[in-house]
């Protein structure tokens, strides 16, 4: 594509990948849309991350490499933000790999639909990548549609699917020190967009491996999940009441979840977290259950917690020995 192109800003948070680290450095730098600013945030890697990183800046110019002490994702991500200077802005996780054409079909979404922000859906590659050309639709949707999806059926959270118009982050930063902090500030930025355009192909090339955030067994970081949900749901009930639904939904999701994985820990470290949670079922629990967006077994649980842990532990270990057997 001509150089005359609007700059994109391609933003890597960079931390202990170095087997991956150039198979997404390559990815980015083979697309189609070839004016691009690559800035690789070296998130203070203790392994050859930051020397990989610098011995691409001297091959390639459009690459910016940041080296940091280690704050964390949403640090780093901050730190790219605020160095940036595209019309535009993209995120790549570096354990991950972009579609060769990603970033030019994503802004000829934005360009035909006159959109902020265009989105394309996820392979979830378990080892190799599969070579995937298909040539779906894309359709533009209004933010009401797109955010009750997201809420609802628990998918198009992540940052890094997305081409975003550089204003939607002129007064937004991603939280330091969180983690799973794609929800909240994803949400933000769809009630920013009238509309959205969403590219059905899977371009973006989700790698799924063992220690990473998402991946990782129970630690007391998955509790930012609670923090985050709480906050959606009550911005949604102050300024779009008729949706906070489905942001509750979310969040009572999100409270069993952890208290399914936490409820048979006995370490000293996770006894106030599953404390919080109980106090907040008991305190959401009478609009909970009133909710038509939370399921049958999902209410039966949240009363079973209510009522008490160790009510709460037995029902969820019959919850469990029945999805098992289902299977």
């Amino acid at each position: 594509m001509e150089k005359t192109l609007p700059l994109i800003s391609v933003i890597v948070p960079v931390y202990k990948v170095e087997p991956y680290l150039r198979r997404c450095i390559d990815s980015i730098r083979n697309q189609t849309y070839t004016n691009l600013e690559i800035i690789l945030v070296d998130d203070g890697s203790p392994d050859n991350c930051g020397c990989i990183c610098d011995e691409y800046a001297q091959k390639d110019k459009r690459i910016l490499v940041i080296h940091q002490k280690n704050e964390g994702l949403s640090a780093a991500r901050n730190s790219g933000l605020d160095r940036c200077t595209g019309a535009y802005i993209g995120f790549v996780d570096s354990d991950d790999c972009i579609h060769p054409e990603m970033y030019e079909r994503l802004y000829q979404d934005i360009c035909t639909y006159h959109t902020r922000l265009a989105f394309c859906h996820t392979n979830m590659c378990y080892g190799s990548i599969p070579d995937i050309n298909k040539n779906l639709p894309t359709e533009c949707k209004n933010k009401e549609y797109v955010i009750l999806k997201s809420m609802t059926e628990n998918i198009w959270w992540a940052a890094w699917t997305k081409l975003y118009e550089r204003s939607l982050f002129e007064k937004l930063r991603y939280p330091h020190g969180k983690t799973n902090e794609d929800y909240a500030i994803t949400m933000y930025i769809y009630d920013m967009c009238d509309r959205i355009a969403i590219n059905y192909n899977k371009l973006y090339n989700y790698c799924i491996r063992e220690n990473s955030i998402c991946t990782s067994p129970l630690n007391l970081k998955k509790f930012d999940q609670i923090d985050n949900t709480l906050e959606v749901m009550q911005y949604m009930e102050q300024k779009h009441p008729t949706w906070k639904p489905a942001a509750e939904f979310v969040f009572i999701t999100t409270l069993l979840k952890l208290l399914g994985m936490s409820i048979g820990n006995t370490e000293k470290q996770y006894i106030p977290k599953k404390q919080e949670v109980f106090n907040l079922i008991r305190r959401y629990y009478s609009s909970a259950i009133h909710n038509p967006y939370i399921l049958f077994k999902q209410k039966i649980l949240l009363t079973s917690a209510r009522i008490s842990p160790l009510c709460f532990k037995l029902l969820f270990r019959i919850y469990l020995m029945i999805q098992k057997m289902k299977k």
